[in-house]
C-alpha cells in the first residue's frame, strides 16, 4: 500500500487518511456498534450533587472592572459541571448594603448553597480585589478570603484562581481555569494554522509561524507543537523554533505529543506510518511500533503509556502501549472507525476519550479496566478531537453543528456543552 495519496489528504485533514480503513480487512470480524443513546439528565430535577453558587455583582470601583470580574467568575461556574449560578438578575435582596458580609437567609431562600463576594478598588496600575465565598454551613465567618493587588491586567487571572480555589475547596480539587487550549483553523485556500486561547475563549491568537498548512498542535515543555507542511515537505516545529524544522525525515513527520523529556509522532520514513519518538532537539530517533498497518495519533497517558490508532485488526482502533513500545494492547472493540485519542491523566480515571464514527463523528469516552463506553455527543453534525482538562472533569472538542461551529466544553456526561470559541476549528488539545 503506498502512501503517497495519504500525504495530500493529510495535509487537508489530519487524520483524513484513516477514512480510507474503516472497512475490516478479509477475515476479520467486525466490531460491535459504538453506543446510540448518549445519557440524558432532566436539568429540571432536583439534584443533590448541584452546588448552586450565589454570585452577586462585584462592589466598589472602576466599574468596568467590577464588571469584567464578576463576569469572569460567573461564566467559570457555568462552564463547570456540578455547579449552578444564581446571578445578580435573580436576587431579589440588596446585597451591597453588607459590604464584603452576606446575607445568608436570604440566599437560602434562593437554595444557594454558597455564596461569592467581592470588592474592588484602585486604579489600573494599583489595582486591588479582595474575595471571599460563604457556605451555607459555615455561618458568617467566610471558607475562604483572597486578596490581590497589582495592574488591572492579571484581573481575569485572579477571578479564575479563586473560582479554581473555591472548587477545591468543595470538591477536593482544583478547577481547571486559567488554563489554554490550542486547535487548527483553515483561514484560506491552502492556509491553515495554529491558535490558542484560555479554555474560557478568551484572548484567541495565532501561534504558529510561516505560510502554508500548520495543524495537529499540542502542549509541551512551555511550548505548543504542530506540524507543518511546505513545499519543501512536512515536518514537526513548536513555537519556540519559531515554525523552523525540529523533526523531519522523508515522508510524512506529523502528530507530535510530548511525553516528559521525549516528543511521540508518527511517520513514514520507512516506508509505512510507524510510532517514533525522538528528543526535545529532535535528535535520538526510536521506532516503537513494527507493523504493516497504519499507525498514528499517538498520545501521552498516565504512568509512562501511550494511546494510538492503527488498523492492524481491520479498522482504525485505539490501542495503547507503553512509551519504549512494548506491551501493545487493544483499547477499543467497539465501532468501525475510532480515532483522535486522549488520555484522562488521572489515575484513578482510567479513561480515554475519542472520535467515533457512526454516520457522523461523535465524542465517546471508554473506561480501559471496565471498558465502560459513554456517549456525549449525538445529531449534532460532526463532533471531533477530544481533549481532557488537566483535572478530567471537562472535555473541550470541535464541532460543525450547524449554525454553531467551534470549540465546545462539554462534562464527562454530554450535559450542558457550551460554545467557547465560534468558527470552524480542529484537532483540539488541552494544555496539562
Amino acid at each position: 500500500m503506498t502512501l503517497i495519496p495519504f500525504q495530500h489528504r493529510l495535509a487537508l485533514g489530519g487524520l483524513a487518511l484513516l477514512s480510507l480503513l474503516a472497512v475490516p480487512a478479509i477475515g476479520q470480524e467486525e466490531a460491535p456498534p459504538l453506543p446510540e443513546d448518549k445519557i440524558v439528565v432532566d436539568i429540571d430535577a432536583p439534584d443533590e450533587d448541584v452546588f448552586l453558587i450565589g454570585k452577586p455583582n462585584l462592589i466598589g470601583e472602576p466599574a468596568e472592572h467590577t464588571a469584567v470580574g464578576g463576569s469572569v467568575l460567573q461564566n467559570d461556574f457555568r462552564l463547570m459541571p456540578g455547579f449552578r449560578v444564581a446571578g445578580p438578575s435573580a436576587v431579589r435582596h440588596d446585597t451591597a448594603a453588607k459590604g464584603l458580609g452576606v446575607d445568608l437567609g436570604a440566599w437560602a431562600m434562593l437554595g444557594a448553597n454558597g455564596v461569592i463576594k467581592g470588592l474592588v478598588g484602585g486604579n489600573d496600575a494599583a489595582l486591588r480585589v479582595e474575595l471571599r465565598f460563604y457556605q451555607s454551613s459555615g455561618g458568617d465567618v467566610p471558607t475562604l478570603r483572597r486578596v490581590y493587588q497589582g495592574p488591572s491586567k492579571d484581573l481575569r487571572r485572579w477571578m479564575h484562581d479563586f473560582a479554581n480555589q473555591v472548587i477545591g475547596v468543595i470538591t477536593g480539587t482544583y478547577g481547571p481555569f486559567g488554563t489554554e487550549i490550542a486547535f487548527a483553523r483553515k483561514h484560506g485556500p491552502g492556509h491553515k494554522s495554529v491558535y490558542a486561547a484560555q479554555m474560557d475563549g478568551y484572548g484567541v491568537r495565532k501561534v504558529s509561524s510561516g505560510q502554508g498548512v500548520s495543524m495537529l498542535p499540542s502542549f509541551g515543555k512551555g511550548s505548543i507543537w504542530y506540524t507543518r507542511m511546505t513545499k519543501q515537505g512536512m515536518f514537526i516545529t513548536n513555537t519556540r523554533a519559531g515554525g523552523r524544522r525540529v523533526i523531519g525525515g522523508k515522508g510524512i513527520t506529523m502528530a507530535p505529543s510530548v511525553c516528559g523529556e521525549r516528543v511521540y509522532f508518527a511517520s513514514s520514513r520507512s516506508g509505512n506510518s510507524e510510532i517514533y519518538s525522538s528528543n526535545l532537539d529532535g535528535t535520538g530517533i526510536r521506532r516503537l511500533t513494527r507493523s504493516r498497518a497504519i499507525d498514528v495519533s499517538p498520545t501521552c497517558g498516565p504512568s509512562g503509556r501511550i494511546a494510538f490508532v492503527s488498523d492492524r485488526h481491520g479498522s482504525p482502533q485505539i490501542f495503547t502501549m507503553r512509551n519504549d513500545g512494548t506491551n501493545v494492547q487493544r483499547v477499543t472493540f467497539r465501532g468501525s472507525h475510532n480515532q483522535t485519542p486522549v488520555w484522562c491523566q488521572d489515575p484513578e480515571q482510567p479513561l480515554i476519550a475519542f472520535s467515533g464514527r457512526d454516520g457522523n463523528f461523535d465524542i465517546f469516552t471508554v473506561n480501559v479496566v471496565t471498558q465502560e463506553y459513554k456517549r456525549l455527543t449525538q445529531g449534532q453534525g460532526d463532533n471531533k478531537d477530544p481533549a481532557f482538562s488537566p483535572d478530567c472533569r471537562l472535555i473541550a472538542f470541535s464541532s460543525n453543528r450547524r449554525g454553531s461551529a467551534g470549540v465546545y466544553l462539554s462534562g464527562q456526561d454530554g450535559v450542558d456543552q457550551n460554545l467557547v470559541i465560534a468558527g470552524v476549528a480542529e484537532t483540539v488539545r488541552w494544555a496539562r
